[in-house]
């Protein structure tokens, strides 16, 4: 990364937010969230229900992110959500965001990658549990398995190479998988699952591709998977890359794959 193309994207970033905070925030749907279903609360921030144990991915409820300006309206429901898990896939900003870990509830279990173990018991969480790649967290409810991410898990990038992992997530007879944030990999090659939640944003400029895919790839690794159904995610919420949301999503749509199921942020979606 040379120093002008850094500057670059950086000013362009810039006049894209910047263009952003004139705009009203986009009306949503504040879908309840059912039995055995998903709810996307917009980026990586899912709601996941499996035989009415909650569980919840990479929770981001602010309004911004620095200077990133929450592009569209929060769903209702979140003053009343009490979790039993959280599942943190890495300390990038968009993922781990403090003033929304300090709103859950301190009793839920919190399953984290290296390197984030003494921030979340700062916070306050009292059943915390670190997972490396290929581990297991196992209770009488759920199971949990941690897959490796092809993604640069540091909250900056210097220091300790801290992890990124992706999760399988099974109650009874229900699997869903969250990829989390990652680049093109095999590291999820024959997961089997009901749902596969999918990053399809950050891509652009191109030399993001070592951390991030496109929504073409994130697809190939969906094709990967003995899964009947792909819900794309971390897109449409805050404008942390160069990409625009249409491009996005006609990006899916021409795919042609009615196992791609395009869900609206404050939608649930039933299996």
């Amino acid at each position: 990364m040379n120093l002008f193309s850094n500057i670059n994207f950086l000013f362009h970033l810039t006049i894209n937010n910047i263009k952003e905070y004139v705009k009203k925030s986009a009306e949503i749907k504040s879908d309840k969230i059912m039995e055995n279903s998903i709810n996307w609360f917009g980026h990586a921030t899912t709601i996941i229900n499996l035989s009415n144990k909650i569980i919840i991915t990479d929770p981001v409820f602010s309004n911004s992110l620095g200077y990133f300006k929450r592009l569209v309206k929060k769903p209702v429901y979140i003053n009343d959500l009490k979790v039993d898990y959280i599942l943190l896939s890495h300390g990038h900003m968009d993922h781990l965001n403090f003033s929304s870990l300090k709103k859950l509830n301190k009793d839920a279990v919190f399953i984290v990658p290296k390197g984030y173990t003494r921030i979340a018991r700062l916070l306050g969480f009292k059943n915390v549990f670190l997972l490396h790649p290929g581990d297991v967290y196992k209770d009488d409810f759920i199971k949990i398995t941690a897959y490796e991410a092809n993604h640069d898990g540091r909250r900056f990038y210097f220091g300790h190479d801290d992890e990124s992992i992706s999760f399988l997530i099974e109650r009874e007879n229900k699997r869903v998988f969250f990829a989390g944030d990652t680049a093109l990999t095999d590291n999820f090659k024959n997961i089997s699952c009901d749902v596969a939640l999918m990053p399809v944003g950050c891509y652009k400029p191109d030399r993001f591709s070592h951390m991030h895919c496109t929504p073409e790839q994130s697809y190939e690794m969906f094709k990967m998977m003995s899964c009947p159904t792909m819900i794309p995610i971390h897109y449409k919420t805050f404008k942390i890359s160069l990409e625009n949301f249409q491009e996005t999503e006609e990006s899916l749509l021409n795919l042609n794959d009615k196992a791609i199921k395009i869900i609206d942020i404050g939608e649930t979606y039933s299996f």
